[in-house]
């Protein structure tokens, strides 16, 4: 009897060390599990414990892997040149998303670069580099000039894309044996910049400039909950995020908080701060146009469009509240103030709304005031999605230098490193470096998922036919309502150009 107590009692010491081996075991691969998200950030949840470590919780999808040979490229050098954008409110004048000398810093997207990095040049056997410089466009075109093979890809500011593709100084995408932009490591969105049907640029994973150029609306919560309005969130989801809306938050907003009778950008509070650039945000985010394309693929101005002109009139009725909206770049002549202005209105918790592109969110994290992020609202609810603009001063686009060779071999590479960001890079930008870092809560994360999955570009604004981007900014500067007379003065200008545009397109190889 003492010996079957005994078999008994051990053979439930046994069950309990191997059970226990068991749940261990589960734990350390539930820990060990690489965490991926859709591109553009389709996350299932996001979590953060008490103690401020990341730590997250998505549904993973099945990866995909490009459809390339196995090649051996024998130590060469792959080379990018990168235009250099240098301003207060961008955190590196060169792109962060092409090299990374180092692994293990506590910057999540060195290393996601340097481990991407690493992955694809061991498995095909090449090197990059990265030249960067503010003259990008003349080094561009002296190496096409001369037929010179230096680069092999090129990261452009979006305003000097017109000079390059016009100057037959890239590649045609469908020239790329390699490249497939239907994966979904590509944008695209970047479709609508072809003319001609013929396609010289690309966007996608292996950027997060693109990204950063996005537009957005941010807000102060503090002021907000301090005027007993709900907090947008909700509306957001639920598609109800409109301009009504949203003037309807700033109007009466304002504060004249020294008391001195006069309302100054310097020392009181704004219902919405912004910049001339707002205005074109936000008719583009309400399904607004400067131009479309026809069935042939070739661009035409669309800016009277019966819609158009009502979507622009709403936009006015926002931005031309001069008792609760300041528009820095209307209202100030020197550009040089504009960022003393602009910055600190919304770092001083003066300022209830502010316009802004996603690289500025990151200046914005040591302020007190607690803020939160938004799409650009639509025009009205019926509108089926929202439209994000990608700003064109300050957003990227890739293409390869016409005096490329070995379009295989770049292709390859490219789709290569494409891919792989997807998987690397892409996460560490979107769930660590924004979702826990930048935005302050769970429901700025959701509206990141919903800004960057509805990114547009305008083929008008990037090209500004015409000069029509500045120049249809600086109808807000005027608060200048006469659209149709805008239109009926330079339409003669803006057609010459999209012809003169079409003419080098068809002239170009």
């Amino acid at each position: 009897m003492k010996s079957n107590i005994l078999k008994i009692i051990s053979f439930f010491l046994v069950m309990t060390l191997i059970l226990s081996v068991f749940v261990s075991c589960a734990d350390d691969n539930k820990a060990d599990t690489p965490i991926t998200i859709d591109n553009g950030g389709k996350s299932g949840a996001d979590a953060a414990d008490n103690q401020g470590e990341e730590s997250a919780s998505v549904t993973a999808e099945a990866r995909i892997e490009p459809d390339l040979p196995d090649m051996d490229f024998e130590g060469c050098t792959f080379t990018f040149l990168t235009a250099i954008y240098d301003s207060d409110d961008w955190r590196s004048p060169a792109p962060l998303e092409i090299v990374a000398e180092i692994e293990d810093t506590d910057n999540p997207i060195n290393d996601a670069v340097y481990k991407r990095n690493m992955a694809v040049t061991e498995k095909y056997n090449f090197n990059i580099k990265m030249i960067s410089d503010e003259n990008e466009t003349p080094l561009l075109k002296k190496a096409v000039g001369a037929g010179d093979a230096i680069y092999d890809a090129a990261v452009m500011l979006n305003t000097n894309v017109p000079t390059v593709v016009t100057g037959g100084l890239l590649t045609n995408v469908a020239d790329l044996p390699y490249i497939d932009l239907s994966k979904p490591w590509w944008d695209p969105a970047v479709n609508s910049m072809s003319v001609d049907n013929k396609n010289y640029l690309m966007a996608g994973d292996l950027l997060i400039l693109d990204k950063e150029a996005t537009n957005v609306i941010l807000f102060n919560k503090d002021l907000l909950k301090d005027t007993g309005m709900a907090l947008p969130y909700d509306s957001a989801k639920e598609g109800k995020w409109t301009m009504d809306v949203f003037n309807g938050y700033i109007k009466g907003s304002s504060r004249d908080l020294n008391g001195d009778g006069a309302m100054s950008i310097y020392d009181d509070q704004w219902g919405f701060v912004c910049f001339l650039d707002t205005f074109l945000a936000m008719y583009v985010s309400g399904g607004g146009s400067l131009a479309l394309k026809d069935e042939n693929d070739i661009p035409y101005m669309n800016i009277t469009s019966p819609r158009n002109l009502t979507v622009a009139d709403k936009v006015m009725d926002v931005m031309y509240n001069k008792n609760d909206v300041y528009n820095v770049q209307g209202e100030i002549n020197d550009w040089t103030k504009w960022s003393g202005a602009f910055y600190p209105a919304f770092e001083e918790g003066r300022a209830l709304f502010q316009w802004a592109r996603m690289r500025v969110v990151e200046k914005y994290r040591g302020i007190e005031s607690d803020f939160g992020i938004l799409p650009m609202p639509k025009y009205d609810e019926l509108q089926e999605s929202y439209y994000s603009f990608v700003n064109p001063y300050t957003g990227v686009l890739l293409g390869v230098p016409k005096s490329a060779d070995n379009l295989e071999r770049i292709s390859v590479i490219l789709e290569a490193l494409s891919a792989e960001s997807k998987y690397t890079l892409q996460p560490a930008y979107y769930e660590i470096a924004l979702h826990r870092k930048y935005a302050r809560d769970t429901e700025s994360s959701e509206m990141l998922d919903i800004i960057f999955n509805t990114r547009v570009y305008d083929i008008g604004a990037v090209y500004s036919f015409g000069n029509v981007y500045l120049d249809f900014c600086n109808i807000a500067a005027k608060q200048n309502r006469d659209v149709v007379s805008f239109y009926e003065k330079n339409i003669g200008k803006m057609e010459k150009a999209i012809d003169k545009v079409v003419e080098t397109f068809r002239s170009i190889d």
